[in-house]
């Protein structure tokens, strides 16, 4: 389905599960939504919440608008969202740029949000991560595109951990699946890396975040390592911190399960887990 929304771009959009459930709006990262959709929508709406997704500006079928973005921009988009579905205030889950994305819109607008997870969040860049967004965002600019396959395997070392690189029957399929993602460039990718590249959020204002948080590490990820993870969770009042051993970046993909149960511990708990780290 498609929404207009009041920052003047056209997205697409899904809803899942029965209408009288409460609502989760899933964020993703750069790419499409459908990340969510063999896992984390089933599981959800099974567990008995109504669940929101959609494709951010630059990212088809939603509208391919041309940069300049920012994360401020993409959080506007996202509170436009929740108030014109009407599904305000409810509780958000996001992904990579879509965990960023929930962070400045939970510094921005806390009153749309109840509470918020958020998975492999790039707040604060290592030193490895800056360089690989610069590395693509000169590769973007300049439209080189890597091969295919050289595309897939670079892609895969930095968004899996070490277990399911060595894993056969895992790494085969997704090896196939991420070759695809070599032709997504355009104003997007482009848009969404350089939003990425100068966000810089004050830790004040982090500090400041009211809404309930749940902030979730993976112990062998290298594009939101686990230490500024842990440090994200210390700035946030009351915010709870969980850590998946054993998963790269690509958590959703490599241990779906594990993300489901934190989910559900904290979306259907009331997030009343015992923080750990």
């Amino acid at each position: 389905m498609d929404i207009t929304l009041k920052t003047g771009v056209t997205l697409d959009y899904d809803i899942f599960g029965n209408p009288e459930d409460p609502p989760v709006l899933l964020v993703a990262g750069q790419h499409q939504a459908n990340l969510f959709h063999q896992t984390q929508v089933p599981f959800l709406t099974k567990r008995g919440h109504r669940v929101i997704t959609f494709d951010h500006r630059g990212v088809p079928p939603s509208e391919e608008t041309p940069p300049p973005y920012t994360m401020e921009g993409l959080a506007e988009d996202t509170a436009a969202l929740i108030e014109q579905l009407g599904i305000g205030p409810c509780a958000i889950v996001g992904y990579s740029l879509g965990a960023t994305i929930i962070l400045e819109l939970a510094a921005a607008r806390p009153e749309l949000l109840t509470r918020a997870a958020l998975v492999g969040v790039p707040w604060k860049p290592s030193a490895l991560h800056r360089a690989i967004r610069e590395d693509a965002l000169e590769r973007l600019r300049s439209g080189a595109v890597m091969p295919p396959v050289t595309e897939g395997i670079y892609r895969a070392m930095y968004l899996f951990g070490p277990r399911a690189l060595n894993r056969d029957a895992f790494i085969g399929p997704y090896l196939e699946g991420l070759r695809g993602l070599a032709a997504s460039g355009g104003h997007g990718a482009l848009g969404h890396a350089e939003a990425s590249a100068a966000y810089d959020p004050d830790p004040r204002r982090i500090a400041s975040i009211t809404v309930p948080c749940l902030i979730v590490g993976m112990e062998h990820d290298i594009m939101s390592p686990y230490p500024m993870a842990r440090e994200l969770a210390r700035l946030i009042p009351g915010s709870e911190y969980r850590e998946i051993k054993n998963s790269g970046h690509a958590a959703l993909l490599e241990k779906p399960t594990e993300v489901n149960r934190l989910l559900d511990e904290y979306l259907g708990a009331g997030g009343s887990a015992t923080p750990e780290g």
